[in-house]
Formats: C-alpha cells, sequence, structure tokens
C-alpha cells in the first residue's frame, strides 16, 4: 500500500505517506480484517480484502460487519463472499457499532483517530477480551481517546 515502515532489532518506525489501494489475501492473518479495512479506507482507490471467508464465523461475522459500519463513514464498500472491496477516499465521522467484537472496536477506533472529528465506538468494553490496556497504550502515543460511560 506505500506505507513507509521500516524495522529494526527493537523498533517499527511508521511516517505517514499516503497509502494506494491493492489486493491481500488476507487467508492467514483473518484476525486482521478489521484494521485492514480501516486502513483500505483511507487509502487512495481500490483495495481488495480477499480469501478470508473465514472471518464470517470469528465472534460476528466480520465481513459484514465492517462493510455495514464503514458505509456509516461514507465508505463505498462492495461484500464479497470470501472478503471486502473498499474504495478508500475520505472517510467522515459518525457514530459506529463496534458489535461487542475486540477487534472491530480496536479497529474503528483508529479510524477515528485519522479524522478531524470525534467518532464514537459503542461496546468498547469488548476491547478487555485481548487488549484491556488498548487506550493507556493509545494515550502513551498522545491519541485523543477516552472510554466513556
Amino acid at each position: 500500500m506505500g506505507a513507509d515502515i521500516t524495522v529494526a532489532a527493537d523498533s517499527v518506525t511508521v511516517k505517514a505517506t499516503p497509502l494506494k489501494g491493492t489486493e491481500i489475501d488476507m487467508n492467514k492473518t483473518p484476525d486482521a480484517l478489521p484494521a485492514m479495512a480501516v486502513t483500505a479506507a483511507f487509502a487512495e482507490g481500490t483495495t481488495r480484502l480477499v480469501n478470508v471467508a473465514q472471518a464470517r464465523g470469528k465472534e460476528t461475522d466480520r465481513i459484514a460487519c465492517m462493510a455495514a459500519e464503514l458505509r456509516k463513514l461514507s465508505v463505498e464498500v462492495e461484500e464479497l463472499p470470501d472478503g471486502l472491496v473498499v474504495h478508500g477516499g475520505r472517510p467522515k465521522p459518525a457514530s459506529v457499532h463496534g458489535w461487542a467484537d475486540h477487534r472491530i472496536v480496536m479497529a474503528m477506533a483508529l479510524a477515528g483517530l485519522a479524522m478531524n472529528e470525534p467518532l464514537t465506538v459503542d461496546t468498547a468494553e469488548a476491547m478487555s477480551v485481548t487488549f484491556p490496556d488498548y487506550v493507556n497504550l493509545m494515550h502513551a502515543l498522545d491519541a485523543d481517546m477516552k472510554v466513556e460511560g
């Protein structure tokens, strides 16, 4: 996608660069589908996330759920039997449903960090399933993120 990423022995450095759509076989990393769908929403052009039919059988149907939530952000998305086609651009802030799925909640929270206005994700308590310290870690990176309620 054109990201500027440098991996060293004890660190990873990421620099902001315009991303470009591509095709990604997600079969070996189905849990990354929500985060990659959000990334694709901000990329220029079309991204195809394919060969990941097993994502339909996770905590939720992550293919259908991500398509629904990205549409709320004014992103054009096509749902495939085994993935998503995401037409990138500039998503718009909205209130989205996290589906009580930790990976969807965290991915949608990342989308909010790239927007100029707040994005609200419900069912955020689902993060505690795998990453209870997610918000604190994001604060350490200077992210403007908070859990309400």
